[in-house]
């Protein structure tokens, strides 16, 4: 807000170049110029609706079905996110559920998970002891200030339940129950027979010094790796 209040005082219709904020678009397309096919000339968006209430925070967006064009000759590409459910394993008494259209584990909204036994079921169960916070209990959105408050909801929501004796760590001595009480001990073979690598701090600090180095090449903080095989390559 403080670089908007900084913008130039000229009207639109004296300034030589001007700016939008357009939103409910949906990128569908882009399109060539007509001087150069390897040039960009506009693009296609879908004009969207938010449903079912423009100010409702919990709001979808949803096609409308027209499409509009907006001359371009340069698109930025920003960096999109999407949790992934965690994979199933043999051993573990329990399935973390997870909702594909929206990316999430499904939730009270305070990090207790909650979901279905079976997908093809309509009956909703409660997963004790599991818990989730940020993006993966609440979509990719807002900022670090929002994503700590949601931490700090998810946090409370376990002392709570710690407190009322509803965390307590299983006695069956399943995979999963060892693994709530001993951490990577009880879960380093099961991990390794899997063929999951396991990155330690020291390692981290190598993929991050490499980042790092290559952004400074590039006049930038640091040039982020976003393939996890170019991570692991940093420690081969």
């Amino acid at each position: 807000m403080e670089v908007l209040k900084k913008g130039s005082s000229l009207s639109v219709s004296s300034a030589d170049k001007s700016w939008s904020l357009d939103y409910c678009l949906s990128p569908k397309e882009f399109k060539a110029s007509e001087s150069s096919k390897n040039q960009l000339g506009s693009v296609s968006f879908e004009r969207t609706h938010l449903d079912p209430d423009v100010f409702d925070p919990n709001a979808k967006a949803s096609g409308t079905g027209e499409v509009i064009n907006l001359p371009s000759s340069l698109a930025f590409r920003s960096i999109g996110y999407k949790s992934e459910p965690l994979p199933g394993s043999p051993n573990w008494d329990m399935r973390v559920p997870f909702n594909h259209q929206l990316g999430i584990i499904p939730n009270d909204g305070y990090g207790r998970v909650k979901g279905w036994l079976d997908p093809s079921e309509e009956v909703i169960v409660d997963f004790p002891r599991l818990y989730c916070a940020g993006w993966v209990k609440r979509g990719p959105t807002g900022v670090i200030a929002s994503t700590m408050q949601d931490a700090f909801s998810t946090a409370d929501a376990v002392a709570e339940d710690w407190s009322k004796n509803f965390v307590s760590f299983p006695n069956s001595g399943t995979s999963l129950g060892m693994g709530y009480r001993l951490g990577w001990e009880g879960i380093k073979d099961e991990a390794k027979r899997n063929g999951c690598r396991r990155v330690s701090w020291e390692d981290w600090e190598k993929i991050d010094c490499v980042e790092k180095s290559v952004g400074r090449s590039k006049g930038k903080e640091r040039e982020k790796l976003t393939n996890i095989a170019d991570m692991l390559a940093v420690l081969d």
